[in-house]
């Protein structure tokens, strides 16, 4: 099923954080925005430089009942593939970057129909909850994030359940690691 990444892949990277506040619900209207996300978001501080980033599935359910009977037992195939599989990946954080992220960034593409129902960055600790509508009628997705963090290092286990009218619902369990390696290289 195809939702739009930015919770699920963006999100991850706000724990490169230093702390923050006490939550994204600033008004205490006990609905969390976009735009509070990028308010919380605003305060954190990352720091530059190369960055080592591992991503590993843990463990995939989903529902066959939907699935054309040609695809059901190569699918089961594919997902079993992925359970513990590592992708590991660099990247280069400048400065720039790492004094303010954009709040588009952070916060979701403005295509994005998320809805947060917590996201606070406090004490060195991540714990968010956001819900996501699909592009198409009917789809739809949950993601938790729980870890900790620290200005050069974080450890996040994230949560997803994503369900659509064509495909039925999918559990994804992933762990996401990640460390300050060194200066960029030029």
């Amino acid at each position: 099923m195809k939702m739009q990444t930015v919770s699920i892949l963006a999100l991850p990277l706000l724990a490169l954080a230093a702390c923050s506040g006490g939550g994204a619900d600033k008004d205490g209207d006990g609905k969390i925005s976009k735009e509070e996300v990028a308010k919380e978001a605003e305060s954190i501080k990352f720091s530059p430089g190369e960055w080592e980033n591992k991503v590993e599935i843990v463990d995939v359910k989903f529902d066959e009942s939907k699935l054309p009977p040609e695809a059901k037992g190569m699918t089961g195939a594919i997902v079993k593939q992925m359970v513990g599989q590592v992708q590991t990946t660099k990247n280069c954080l400048t400065e720039e970057q790492a004094k303010k992220p954009g709040a588009d960034f952070l916060a979701g593409a403005e295509n994005d129909e998320c809805t947060y129902k917590k996201f606070n960055l406090s004490g060195g600790k991540i714990d968010a909850d956001i819900q996501c509508k699909g592009k198409q009628a009917g789809q739809e997705g949950n993601i938790k994030l729980s870890g900790t963090f620290t200005s050069n290092t974080y450890d996040m286990q994230m949560d997803m359940v994503m369900s659509s009218p064509e495909t039925g619902s999918m559990t994804m369990k992933a762990k996401n690691s990640a460390k300050r390696i060194g200066e960029c290289k030029a």
